[in-house]
C-alpha cells in the first residue's frame, strides 16, 4: 500500500460543493473539455457508421462500454488536471504513456464486464431463445451503453479510482482501488452512491428528451470525469477549490522625456549679478543664434 497517500473525511456537505466545483472547472476550461466532448461524439459517429451493415446485440455494446469507461475517465482526469493546474499540462498528459495507467483502468473494467456476462447468462438460463435486437442504428447508441455502466463503476473501483492512476506515479491498481474504496468509507458510500445514481438517471432523462446525436452523454461522461478529480483533489491532496486563475496583465511602458541640460556660463552668472547686463545662456543643445551673441556683445562693450 503506498503510505505516502492517505485519504481524508472532507468537510460536509461536499456533494453540492464537488457539482459546483467540477463545473466551474469545465467552464474555465471550455476548449479542453470541448476537445474530449468532440472527440467522443466523432467516435461514436464513426462507430455507428463502420458498423451499419453488421447486426449487434445490445449487450455486448454495453459491456464494451464497461471497459471503455475507466480508460475515459483516465484521459479526463488528464485534462481535468491542466485545466486546474496550467503548469502541469504537459506533464499530467505524459503519465498517460505509462502501461500502468491502462492496465489499471482494464484491471476494473474487464471484471465488471466478465461479471455482467455471467449475471445476464444467469438471468436468461430460464429461456434459452434469445432474439437479437439490433444496435448500434443510431447516433449516441455507443456513447449511452458507456453510460449505463457509470454506477457500475464508481461501486466497484470507488470514485477516487481513475484519478489516482492517472496522477500517482507508480501506484498499482490494487494500491489504487484499496485507496479509493477507503476514501468512499470515510465520506460515506451510501452518499457517493446515491449522488451517483441520481446523477446517472437525471443523465438519462435529459439525453433522452435532449439527445443531440450522443453530444449531451458526451458531455455528461466528461463531466463525472471531472468531479472523480475533483473528489480525488478534495480528499487526498486536501483541496477543496479550483487554483485562482492567473491573469497576465500587459505592462504599460511611459515614455521618458529628455530635456535638454542648460549651461550657464561664468560671464551670464557675472552679468545677471550686476544690474543692467543682459543674462547670456549657452545650451548644449545648439547656443544661441547670431542676432543674440550680437546684443550681448554689444550689451558688453556698453558696459565697459
Amino acid at each position: 500500500m503506498n503510505t505516502t497517500l492517505n485519504p481524508r473525511e472532507v468537510d460536509k456537505p461536499f456533494v453540492q460543493r464537488w457539482l459546483r466545483v467540477a463545473a466551474v472547472l469545465m467552464l474555465r476550461s471550455p476548449f479542453r473539455f470541448g476537445v474530449l466532448i468532440a472527440l467522443l461524439g466523432g467516435l461514436d459517429t464513426l462507430t455507428v457508421n463502420v458498423t451499419a451493415g453488421f447486426v449487434i446485440d445490445e449487450v455486448w455494446v454495453d459491456r464494451l462500454g464497461i471497459v471503455a469507461l475507466p480508460m475515459l475517465w483516465v484521459l479526463v482526469s488528464a485534462v481535468a488536471r491542466g485545466a486546474d493546474v496550467r503548469a502541469q499540462t504537459w506533464a499530467s498528459l505524459a503519465n498517460l504513456g505509462r502501461r500502468s495507467v491502462w492496465l489499471g483502468a482494464l484491471a476494473i473494467g474487464v471484471p465488471m464486464a466478465a461479471l455482467s456476462w455471467v449475471f445476464y447468462a444467469v438471468l436468461h438460463v430460464a429461456t434459452p431463445a434469445h432474439h437479437f435486437a439490433p444496435y448500434l442504428r443510431q447516433q449516441g447508441d455507443l456513447l449511452a451503453s458507456i453510460e449505463a455502466s457509470v454506477v457500475l463503476i464508481v461501486g466497484a473501483g470507488g470514485i477516487t479510482y481513475c484519478p489516482l492512476l492517472a496522477l500517482v506515479p507508480g501506484i498499482s491498481a490494487h494500491e489504487a482501488r484499496g485507496l479509493s474504496q477507503q476514501a468512499d468509507r470515510l465520506n460515506g458510500f451510501i452518499v457517493i452512491m446515491t449522488m451517483t445514481g441520481i446523477l446517472a438517471l437525471g443523465a438519462i432523462f435529459v439525453t433522452s428528451a435532449i439527445p443531440a446525436y450522443g453530444m449531451t452523454t458526451a458531455a455528461f461522461l466528461v463531466y463525472f470525469g471531472v468531479m472523480n478529480y475533483v473528489a480525488y483533489r478534495d480528499i487526498f491532496e486536501r483541496r477543496a477549490d479550483n487554483l485562482p486563475q492567473q491573469v497576465v496583465t500587459p505592462q504599460i511602458v511611459t515614455p521618458q522625456i529628455v530635456t535638454p541640460q542648460v549651461t550657464v556660463t561664468a560671464e551670464a552668472r557675472a552679468s545677471s549679478a550686476a544690474p543692467g547686463r543682459h543674462r547670456i545662456v549657452r545650451r548644449s543643445g545648439g547656443g544661441c543664434n547670431e542676432r543674440e551673441r550680437r546684443r550681448g556683445i554689444q550689451a558688453r562693450n556698453t558696459s565697459v
